[in-house]
C-alpha cells in the first residue's frame, strides 16, 4: 500500500509539471519551462483560472471547479507520448497519502503535502525551493489520513489549512509565516484538510471531522490579515455571525434534528466549496452527521 501511495505521489506531482511545460510552450514560454518570479495573483487571474492555460492559480482550475482546459496538445492520438519531465519525492515518513492539486504562477508549483506540509518547487527543473512543515500538536485528530488537498494563491500569499485546525499564510518567495489564525479547537476534533477557495477578496474555508461530533461551518476571512468577516454554520440551529455580530441561525431549530441532536449535527463541508460568479453563489457540499455510532 505504501508503495502505491509512492508511486501515486510521483506520477501526480511529474505530470503536472509536464502539463504545465505544454501550456508553458502553447503560450510562447521559453522550452522548459519559465524562469521563477513572484507576481501578485490579482482576483482577475482567479476569475480568469479556466481561460489561461500558463498558470493553474486556483484548486479545481477555475473558481467552479470543473477542472476543464482549453489546451489541444494533449490529446487521444498523444496522451502515449507523455514522458516524465522531473519527479519530486515527499518522502521520509511523513509520507502518505497524496490528495493536492498543484497551483502554478510564473514558473513556481505549490503543492501540499500529507502532515500539512507545503512545498514551492521550480516547475523547469523541480528543484525545491522552500518548504513549510506545520508543528503539529500529537493528539490531533484526523479521520481518514492526514492529507492535505491543497492551497490558495493571493496576492503574494500562499495559503493553505493544517490538521489542527490552523489557516496558515505564507509568504510565495520564501515560504516564511506572514499570519496564523486558529479555525476551530483540534481539541474538539475538528481538523481542516480542504483546499481554501478565494471569493471576492475574501479566503473562504470550511472544517473537517464529521466523525467526531463537529459542527460544520463555512467562514470567509481577510487574506491580508486572517481576520474573520463571516461565519455561517451548515446546521440548523446555530448562530451565524458577520463582522464579529450574531446574524441568525441557521435553517429553522428542529426542522430534521429532534430534541437536542442538532448540537452535534456534523455536516462538515471537508472537500472544500466552489462559486459561480454569474449567480454569485457558493455551492457547499457536507457529509458526516452527527451523532453516530462511532464503533
Amino acid at each position: 500500500m505504501r508503495q502505491s501511495k509512492t508511486l501515486t505521489t510521483k506520477i501526480a506531482v511529474t505530470l503536472a509539471a509536464f502539463l504545465i511545460g505544454c501550456a508553458a510552450q502553447g503560450t510562447g514560454l521559453a522550452k522548459g519551462g519559465v524562469k521563477a518570479s513572484f507576481a501578485p495573483v490579482t482576483y482577475d487571474d482567479i476569475l480568469n483560472d479556466d481561460k489561461t492555460v500558463g498558470d493553474v492559480v486556483t484548486y479545481g482550475m477555475g473558481q467552479k471547479g470543473q477542472r476543464y482546459s482549453t489546451l489541444k496538445q494533449i490529446n487521444k492520438k498523444t496522451v502515449k507520448d507523455l514522458v516524465p519531465a522531473w519527479n519530486f519525492s515527499f518522502g521520509g515518513e511523513k509520507m502518505r497519502g497524496q490528495e493536492s492539486q498543484p497551483l502554478v504562477k510564473d514558473g513556481v508549483m505549490y503543492v501540499t503535502g500529507s502532515y500539512s506540509r507545503l512545498y514551492a518547487l521550480d516547475i523547469a527543473t523541480g528543484r525545491e525551493i522552500w518548504n513549510y512543515e506545520a508543528k503539529l500538536p500529537d493528539a490531533i485528530l484526523p479521520c481518514c489520513d492526514v492529507i492535505n488537498r491543497g492551497a490558495a494563491l493571493i496576492d503574494n500569499l500562499v495559503i493553505f489549512g493544517t490538521l489542527d485546525a490552523k489557516l496558515v499564510a505564507l509568504d510565495r518567495e520564501t515560504g516564511k509565516v506572514v499570519w496564523k489564525k486558529t479555525i476551530a479547537d483540534y481539541k474538539d476534533g475538528y481538523s481542516f484538510t480542504a483546499a481554501p477557495l478565494i471569493v471576492k477578496g475574501l479566503v473562504v474555508t470550511g472544517v473537517s471531522g464529521g466523525e467526531f461530533g463537529i459542527v460544520g461551518k463555512v467562514e470567509a476571512r481577510d487574506p491580508k490579515t486572517g481576520e474573520i468577516v463571516w461565519s455561517r454554520p451548515t446546521v440548523e440551529g446555530h448562530m451565524g455571525y458577520l463582522n464579529g455580530k450574531e446574524n441568525g441561525i441557521s435553517g429553522t431549530l428542529n426542522a430534521t434534528w429532534e430534541g437536542d441532536q442538532w448540537k452535534n449535527g456534523g455536516a462538515a463541508p471537508w472537500n472544500g466549496v466552489t462559486y459561480d460568479p454569474e449567480t454569485d453563489l457558493i455551492y457547499v457540499p457536507t457529509g458526516n452527521p452527527s451523532p453516530w455510532n462511532s464503533h
